[in-house]
């Protein structure tokens, strides 16, 4: 089965909209407020370093998954 067979569960506009508000929490972030990972530090139990890990996977995952709806041309 291709990625053009495979059926998207998001539209790319709501990947964008993912996209964007992940951004938006790395870029706080890396001005130093740790505000928006605190439920995410929580829910992994971890600390900062964790949870920014967990972050860049799902920036990646993200990424893949636009690069599959463009592939797919699912719009």
């Amino acid at each position: 089965m291709g990625f053009a067979d495979q059926v998207m569960l998001f539209a790319v506009t709501a990947v964008n909209e993912f996209t964007r508000k992940v951004e938006e929490v790395v870029t706080r972030t890396s001005y130093g407020d740790i505000d928006y990972l605190g439920t995410l530090m929580q829910c992994m139990k971890g600390g900062e370093k964790e949870a920014l890990n967990r972050l860049k996977l799902v920036r990646a995952a993200l990424a893949k998954y636009y690069a599959r709806c463009t592939i797919a041309n699912v719009g």
